[in-house]
């Protein structure tokens, strides 16, 4: 078997990793010059280490402890022994994943009425499958929301993230270490103009540059994940309460690559999978934010005055049915989820 994988950022790369480990030719086609070029503040939950190659070199720094904030006050402080994920280099960790598989830069492939062409105009042919992992590109407006990132000099802790939530925003802003500074940023339902409004009373240390792209914030998509040929942020995986995408796009690779060794359905093997339930829960819970079933305020207030271990869980997908209750109490679950 051949598979074509189009879009070499976590999910394509990755997918290329597990069927090559598997025995199965596949070919990621990129239509940039490197992959990682995708501004994202480099967050990476532990959990992968034992999927794909996580070598020292990519990793800026290890995360053990968070802050968050609610209308510019503290209200958590944590901090442990426990590492709780990393601050990676991307471009170089997806590099890494990179040298172990075949990979073709500056090849722009292009869907057109069912069949799938390269930049010349030409086929693309001689493979079984074309697997699509076009990350946020393909996303509609229905599907985003914009974010928006300054990269800053400022001397964050190299252990501490820092999140700030707003009575006002569906969203929230983010400070995360850099290895020379900082990466400071928000994203939201929102404009552009409005999260830069925001952001200002989080701003520290001299700006460096600034960038922004769409993030999905809908949860999976059902009509692609029925299609069986979408993985990563193209098929909606980002947990949309927190943004975060390399890891929900790996496990998407992971349950595709299964797929196709085991000729079973990527709907139903991703389905099984945690990570799936996880997203579409906070999914409805942003959806109910969105059509006046709980506030924004309210939200916020919720993920911050629970217990912090809770958030957290809830933050990264590891959690469960009761989870959600003690979260946001039995009223409200059945109004969000029934």
């Amino acid at each position: 078997m051949r598979v074509a994988i189009i879009g070499a950022g976590p999910a394509g790369l990755s997918l290329a990793y597990f069927l090559k480990r598997s025995g199965i030719e596949a070919e990621v086609f990129e239509s940039l010059n490197r992959p990682g070029l995708k501004p994202c503040a480099w967050g990476l939950i532990t959990g992968i280490e034992d999927l794909v190659p996580l070598r020292k070199e990519s990793i800026i720094s290890e995360i053990k402890g968070f802050r968050i904030y609610l209308n510019g006050k503290l209200v958590f402080d944590v901090r442990g022994d426990r590492k709780l994920g990393y601050i990676i280099d991307k471009p170089r960790f997806l590099e890494d994943i990179a040298s172990e598989v075949e990979v073709r830069y500056n090849s722009h492939v292009i869907k057109r009425g069912g069949e799938y062409r390269l930049q010349d105009g030409s086929l693309l042919k001689g493979y079984d499958r074309v697997i699509e992992a076009t990350g946020h590109y393909s996303l509609g407006k229905e599907h985003a929301i914009p974010a928006i990132q300054y990269i800053t000099d400022y001397q964050q802790d190299p252990e501490i993230v820092e999140f700030y939530f707003y009575s006002g925003l569906l969203g929230y802003a983010w400070v995360f270490p850099d290895r020379n500074g900082a990466k400071i940023g928000i994203g939201g339902w929102a404009t552009v103009d409005t999260l830069k409004e925001f952001v200002k009373g989080v701003l520290k240390g001299r700006v460096l540059s600034f960038h922004g792209a769409k993030v999905a914030d809908v949860g999976i998509i059902e009509e692609r994940l029925k299609q069986g040929n979408y993985i990563g942020e193209a098929l909606g995986t980002v947990l949309p309460l927190t943004g975060e995408g390399i890891r929900p796009s790996i496990l998407s690779a992971w349950a595709m690559a299964e797929a196709i060794k085991e000729g079973k359905p990527f709907e139903k093997v991703f389905k099984s999978m945690r990570i799936y339930s996880a997203i579409q829960y906070q999914a409805k819970i942003i959806k109910g934010v969105k059509e006046g079933k709980i506030s924004t305020g309210g939200l916020s207030r919720v993920l911050t005055s629970s217990d912090p271990d809770l958030v957290f869980k809830i933050a990264i997908g590891e959690f469960g049915k009761l989870d959600m209750l003690k979260l946001v109490g039995r009223a409200l679950y059945d109004v969000l989820f029934r």
